[in-house]
């Protein structure tokens, strides 16, 4: 299934339009190909499921449509925060360059440059996704079909969670041969939760929350008779969601149904604003002890032990991680286990990581926390300003999106659930704005807006003979 995912998205490109290609290999890749599994090829990055697709795509879509596929954003601050990311590795690199030595058997080795060049790999995955979708999904249509997609998917996606519900998680296992997790992590309440071909269980109930939420939304931006269809697919994820067994993804959904429903665009862009101010201020709120972890924890008892249980042993292991973190707050202690705590004595890692944010700052320090989490941040931001200056009122599509990323971004606080669905939102939200804040027309095409040059190098025609002005480079 690896070896031949990049055959079916050459296909996909070759018979679809390349808003529908971008959207359906990356969406169908991540949904179908097995997890906890890397593809490694000499003298190539690592290929993973996050990773393939949106590689591949890239290439394809550089080479066969003859487009320049951009990772610089237009804007001053999204220029910054690209240059950041694609910079942090190397800054990381430089100030690690010395070893770490835990106890006579074991020593962490410096950073070399090599690593630098790795790191920068590793993350050309989902960079490729933004880009992708920031080229191809960029006007009200598409972002509206991205956003049809993944409810579509997800409709089809619950006939084999419910199957594992009933019957326990056994789909990787019969197909791919191996079990992607832990076990008993999937046992919950006396009953199964699903994970299918995803990486945790807590990884599909986030998605089947947002995909609920994005009915919602549909149904709000469509007519009476389509509107009644995506309210009765929104209840039915909620039940599918219940089944999940998952509160914090049930608690979002629970309080955003309310505001998706009845508030409107401008209102749901203030509150997607609102939570991403909380998301980037997060690491300096919890280093000041700002944060009522017990008075969380205690609520968490509420409900259950365990929870509360879970929920404690989550905010322990946080303020050990930022506690060395802080050791090189700038940018952070790198691969190669350096970011983890290790027992003195036994040299083996005594810490958990779950949250993606204690993640991003142990491994590259405040510059990579700000770098990766303000790109994701970035379009929430640009939302309420941009269709100011357009003169025209958020819509309802543009503010539901906005929220429901912001969700996915609130659970990367206490979670690692971020996947190719967040990167494609956050492209296509911001390829939109920005085609917004141009005043491009929703009904012309991207290769109609594109600036022509009067000289310089004959345009590349691109290997299907579609000429596209633009930079000879990867940037």
């Amino acid at each position: 299934m690896m070896t031949s995912w990049p055959l079916v998205t050459l296909a996909m490109y070759l018979r679809m339009p390349a808003k529908s290609a971008v959207i359906w290999s990356i969406l169908l890749g991540y949904l179908v190909l097995p997890a906890g599994m890397v593809l490694d090829l000499p003298a190539l990055p690592g290929l993973s499921k996050h990773s393939i697709a949106s590689l591949f795509g890239y290439l394809y879509a550089t080479l066969l449509l003859g487009r320049r596929i951009s990772f610089m954003p237009e804007g001053r601050v999204g220029r910054f925060l690209a240059i950041l990311i694609l910079l942090s590795p190397f800054l990381t690199v430089i100030t690690n360059g010395d070893p770490i030595f835990i106890n006579s058997q074991k020593t962490l080795p410096g950073l070399r440059l090599y690593d630098a060049a790795s790191m920068l790999v590793g993350q050309l995955g989902f960079l490729c996704i933004w880009a992708l979708a920031r080229e191809f999904l960029r006007d009200t249509a598409t972002l509206r079909q991205l956003v049809t997609a993944l409810v579509i998917a997800w409709l089809w996606y619950s006939l084999p969670m419910l199957y594992e519900v009933r019957m326990s998680p056994q789909l990787h296992i019969r197909i791919y041969g191996f079990f992607q997790h832990d076990f008993a992590q999937m046992m919950r309440q006396g009953g199964f939760r699903p994970i299918v071909f995803l990486e945790h269980g807590l990884w599909i109930a986030i998605l089947t929350s947002m995909s609920a939420m994005l009915c919602v939304v549909l149904g709000r931006s469509s007519p009476p008779d389509t509107a009644r269809r995506y309210y009765m697919a929104a209840a039915y994820l909620m039940v599918v969601l219940i089944l999940c067994k998952s509160m914090a993804s049930l608690l979002y959904a629970a309080l955003m149904m309310p505001a998706l429903i009845f508030l409107s665009g401008k209102r749901l862009g203030q509150i997607a604003m609102l939570m991403g101010v909380l998301i980037l201020s997060y690491p300096i709120l919890r280093t000041l002890d700002v944060i009522p972890t017990g008075t969380l924890v205690e609520m968490a008892g509420r409900i259950s032990d365990e929870r509360a249980q879970s929920l404690q042993f989550r905010f322990e292991n946080e303020d050990a991680l930022l506690q060395h973190a802080m050791g090189r707050p700038l940018f952070g202690w790198g691969g190669w286990e350096r970011s983890s705590i290790h027992d003195p004595l036994t040299g083996e890692t005594v810490s958990t990581t779950d949250g993606l944010w204690v993640i991003a700052m142990g491994y590259g320090g405040f510059a990579g926390f700000i770098a990766q989490f303000g790109l994701l941040c970035l379009p929430i931001f640009m939302l309420g300003g941009i269709h100011r200056h357009a003169g025209r009122e958020v819509s309802i599509l543009a503010g539901g999106v906005a929220v429901v990323l912001a969700v996915n971004l609130i659970d990367l606080l206490p979670n690692a659930t971020i996947t190719p669905v967040t990167w494609l939102i956050t492209g296509g939200l911001l390829g939109y704005l920005e085609q917004l804040r141009r005043g491009v027309p929703e009904d012309e095409t991207v290769m109609v807006a594109a600036p022509r040059r009067t000289g310089g190098a004959r345009p590349f025609a691109g290997l299907v003979g579609q000429s596209h002005t633009g930079p000879r480079s990867l940037l």
